[in-house]
Parts: C-alpha cells; structure tokens; sequence
C-alpha cells in the first residue's frame, strides 16, 4: 500500500492598511493540523477556515521539497492554468460558513508536498481617511 503525505502548517494573514482603525475583533485563518496520510487514489480534503471582518481573498500555496512556496489555487478568480486546476485539484469556498476546502478526488503520491491556506484581505476602516498614502 502506497500513502500519500501531506503537510499542513501554519496559514498566513495579511492586513493591507497601514491602520488596525475599523478593524474588528481578531482576524484569523486555520487550517488542518499537522501530517495527513492518505492512500494513493483516495480523496483528498483539506479544511481551512477564516475568521476576517473584511472581503478575503483566499489562496492556497503549496511547496515540493527543496522549493519555494508558490501559488497553487486561488479565488476569487481560479483560473484553469493555476497549478492546482492543473492537477486535478478544486477548492470549495462556503462564504456562510467561512470556509475554504482544498480537495481532490484521488490522490497522487506527486500530491506529496506541503499545502498553506492563505488570506489577504481589505478590511475596510471606519475612517476612509486610515489608508491615504
């Protein structure tokens, strides 16, 4: 039997403003924990969830071994030369229960890698004057 490892760490959040005015409560995106193993061919899910009082703009990165991380699938906007579209993967993004899930119906041991749950997001100020550069 053939398993697949993923790891999963720490996800990234991102404030564009050079104020915290207007931002409320603690922004904040999670994800699965630790080692996943799974069976080459089984599916695959991974959950991340968010907590942000703005419009976020979700992203999942993945990096390979001995590599940087790089872009793998993205929304708003997927498009379907993002690596992740490429490989058979897709992700769910439930606005109600802020969740975002990376998922693919059968694994590849080239699935192998670690995978980052990333947000950036516009938290918009209660005073528009926060953001003026």
């Amino acid at each position: 039997m053939l398993l697949l490892y993923l790891i999963l760490n720490q996800s990234v959040s991102v404030l564009l403003c050079s104020s915290t005015e207007g931002v409320y409560g603690a922004d904040s995106v999670t994800q699965t924990d630790g080692s996943v193993f799974i069976s080459q061919g089984d599916p695959v899910l991974l959950n991340c969830t968010y907590q942000i009082s703005g419009f976020p703009y979700l992203f999942w990165y993945v990096q390979f071994p001995n590599q940087p991380p790089r872009l793998f699938l993205r929304d708003p906007g997927r498009e379907d030369s993002d690596e992740g579209i490429i490989k058979g993967f897709d992700a769910i993004h439930d606005k109600e229960q802020k969740s975002f899930q990376l998922w693919k119906l059968s694994s590849e041991v080239s699935d192998s890698a670690t995978y980052y749950c990333v947000s950036v997001f516009f938290s918009f100020p209660r005073n528009p004057e926060c953001c003026h550069f």
